[in-house]
């Protein structure tokens, strides 16, 4: 996973996660009845079980949250394994509400199973890895893009989820070099349409966007400390001086150095 963290912007936000993990064993995959202060997803990606009394199979998840009974256990004979998410966040609502989940019983139904195995090899195999609130993030936000692909979830509050989340990655990782390649796999998109979104959102491309950033950043510096270009450059994702003043020379028509002396 990428060297991040997540920052609110506008009115959708990617929520803080607590933790997502798989289980398979019957004897934890039970659990009340109780009442819980928290939001969770399961999605059962085989077997099948019982939620609130309903009965629940492979491709089919159920949501839980804040202050309601719960109370749920495998089936006997082929007994359910399934991924789970938590967070205690109110940002979380939204995103219940584009799983096209059944209002009476929490029920709903996801697509995407290859998605979902390669995410449930990820966390089995490198469990550690997904231990920060931006790991655990990202992880959420490409198991809801695995799920929102069939779910009546609107186009447009879901790019700009994903516009978002490109942004404050973007902003975040100024000091490192960044690529639209290594944009894309962060989101789970691809380059065609993570091109659209900047395009509609900004009328640039993510290529644009991201040199943009690392100019207006630079030009702040330079104008307002007394860093060192060498520190300027390295703070925008340059470690060579040279290649950062031929990249501020070909956005601005100005060096770094006479753009310090004119401004300030």
């Amino acid at each position: 996973m990428k060297r991040y963290h997540l920052i609110a912007t506008d009115s959708v936000q990617v929520p803080k996660i607590d933790s997502i993990g798989f289980a398979d064993d019957p004897r934890i995959t039970r659990y009340g009845p109780s009442v819980r202060n928290q939001y969770i997803i399961h999605y059962v990606l085989s077997g099948k079980g019982h939620f609130n009394g309903n009965r629940v199979a492979e491709g089919e998840g159920f949501l839980i949250v804040p202050g309601m009974r719960e109370e749920y256990d495998p089936d006997e004979k082929d007994p359910w394994k399934f991924l789970w998410i938590i967070s205690e966040d109110p940002a979380m609502q939204v995103f219940f509400s584009r799983h096209g989940a059944n209002e009476k019983t929490g029920i709903f139904k996801f697509y995407n199973k290859y998605e979902f195995e390669r995410i449930v090899n990820l966390l089995t195999s490198a469990p550690s890895s997904f231990s920060t609130t931006a790991q655990l993030s990202e992880m959420f936000l490409h198991i809801f893009n695995a799920c929102v692909e069939r779910n009546m979830t609107p186009q447009s509050s879901v790019t700009k989820i994903y516009f978002n989340f490109a942004v404050n990655y973007i902003k975040t990782n100024l000091p490192s070099p960044i690529s639209v390649a290594e944009l894309c796999d962060a989101i789970g998109i691809t380059q065609p349409y993570l091109y659209k979104i900047f395009k509609k959102e900004t009328k640039m491309s993510p290529k644009q966007y991201i040199s943009s950033c690392k100019i207006f950043k630079a030009k702040e510096l330079l104008a307002h400390t007394e860093l060192s270009i060498s520190l300027v450059a390295k703070s925008v994702g340059y470690e060579n001086v040279l290649d950062f003043s031929k990249f501020f020379s070909k956005q601005t028509n100005l060096s770094p150095t006479v753009y310090r002396n004119t401004c300030c």
